[in-house]
């Protein structure tokens, strides 16, 4: 056998909520799956490593898991950074991979400008994923976002970072023209799964009447996500309209907005899964809906909702801001309200409740056209390319 020239990845994913289990699966199966060595750093306390096992199941063997938390449950070294440098060191691997590289980021950039470094150990050696390099959209402001981007500039230079991948072109074509040492790459924010199950069988499977118009608001239920706006926009609509939500995933503890939806659901015009929801769960809320609402403030970066909403082929109806904004706008894929106004999304609402099946459809073709460009295997494709150009 032909020894492979790929190298060993150590992958550092110390979260469990939102996508990053999911991710977690995508990305350690892509690089297992393309021929690299893996050795998997997770949160290994009691509880989160049967769930990481599970969501690994098949793909890395328990051996190549270790923990980023030490026995009293903080992170090896105190902090992520060396936690970080810990596993690489104990894991052999050549170079990290971040799936989520703001862990370390704000720290890392801030101590940098100072002039203090990560672990030498970690030098030339950091890939990842940038979430929210706000210093890239905004260099000079707030001041953090400056000094941020002064520390950036630093490891940059002194050859700190491998690969860096944002999610957001526009951020890609920044970092390029005002960086240089590390390659920067554009990563699409990936959906996977069937989407083909019939809307009336959806709906029966969720208790749902067929003749209701269906919104989805899909994710963690928090403040900046926006659920308190289609809340309020679902109390401002005559209760005889027909229009029916389904809130899914894990709701924030407010009380006044728990309460609220709680009024919706007995008076029978809302649904609420208020846990983690299963992949089959997802599937049905998306193939029972008629539209996805997207009512984000001061969202940073991509959303993985889009995503699911163009592979369901739904229409969207989003908050005009921001990258989701923009790529709703540019594909066609729904309408844009604007930003914290429930009035206006009320408004949104109820004329796409009346829009014709033709029209609806209109807005499928646009997501079957957009939803290839952020499919599993785009994604596959974007994170393993860079790597065979060293």
């Amino acid at each position: 056998m032909v020894p492979s020239l790929k190298p060993h990845i150590l992958i550092f994913e110390p979260g469990l909520e939102g996508h990053h289990l999911s991710w977690l699966r995508y990305i350690t199966g892509d690089f297992v799956a393309t021929g690299f060595t893996v050795t998997v750093a997770v949160d290994g306390r009691p509880g989160a490593m049967e769930r990481v096992r599970e969501c690994l199941s098949g793909i890395v063997e328990s051996k190549s898991i270790i923990s980023i938390f030490d026995a009293s449950g903080r992170p090896r070294g105190g902090s992520m950074t060396e936690a970080l440098a810990a596993c690489l060191h104990e894991s052999g691997a050549d170079e990290a991979f971040l799936n989520n590289l703001d862990e370390i980021a704000s720290h890392s950039l801030r101590c940098a400008a100072l002039g203090i470094y990560p672990p030498e150990g970690l030098r030339g050696r950091l890939s990842g994923v940038y979430f929210r390099p706000r210093f890239l959209a905004d260099p000079a402001w707030p001041l953090g976002n400056a000094l941020k981007g002064y520390g950036f500039g630093k490891l940059c230079r002194e050859r700190w970072f491998k690969r860096i991948y944002f999610m957001d072109e526009g951020l890609v074509a920044a970092a390029q023209r005002s960086f240089s040492g590390p390659s920067f790459h554009f990563l699409p924010d990936p959906w996977d799964g069937t989407f083909t199950q019939d809307r009336t069988e959806a709906r029966n499977l969720l208790g749902i009447g067929k003749d209701r118009f269906v919104l989805l608001n899909y994710g963690i239920g928090d403040r900046r996500k926006g659920l308190h706006l289609v809340v309020r926009a679902m109390e401002a609509i005559p209760g005889d309209s027909g229009i029916f939500l389904i809130c899914a995933g894990r709701m924030s503890r407010d009380r006044r907005l728990a309460a609220a939806m709680a009024r919706l659901v007995e008076q029978g015009r809302a649904l609420v899964l208020d846990r983690y929801v299963s992949d089959r769960e997802e599937r049905l809320c998306f193939c029972a809906s008629d539209v996805v609402i997207l009512p984000y403030l001061k969202h940073f970066g991509s959303s993985g909702v889009l995503s699911l909403a163009a592979a369901a082929g739904k229409m969207v109806i989003a908050s005009d801001a921001g990258l989701v904004g923009r790529r709703v706008r540019e594909h066609e894929l729904g309408w844009l309200f604007q930003p914290g106004n429930a009035d206006d999304l009320k408004q949104r609402i109820g004329e796409a409740s009346l829009l014709s099946e033709p029209e609806m459809n209109r807005f499928s073709d646009a997501a079957s056209r957009y939803a290839p460009l952020c499919s599993r295997a785009a994604f596959g494709e974007a994170l393993i390319s860079p790597f065979n150009y060293g």
